[in-house]
């Protein structure tokens, strides 16, 4: 089993892609702005990739308000380079 998923073509027009690793808790975002790549400590990187795909349910989902949501909450936090 792997440990590590890569969501991309998500339906966003600032994120290009997602990879979210529940070994390590990390996530990382790559935004179709520029090639640089974010990557983001989680605390529980696992439950993180089922909230997210459950938002994927939701109506009016945007994948950079959840971003934005989770990194504003705490939930992710940005690791330096």
């Amino acid at each position: 089993m792997t440990n590590v998923k890569t969501y991309d073509s998500l339906p966003s027009s600032a994120i290009d892609r997602i990879v979210i690793d529940t070994a390590t808790n990390k996530v990382e975002v790559v935004y179709k702005s520029s090639d640089k790549s974010y990557t983001y400590s989680a605390e529980d990187a696992a439950s993180f990739d089922q909230q997210f795909l459950a938002e994927f349910d939701t109506e009016d989902f945007s994948v950079g308000k959840f971003i934005n949501s989770n990194v504003n909450s705490g939930n992710l936090q940005l690791l330096a380079d």
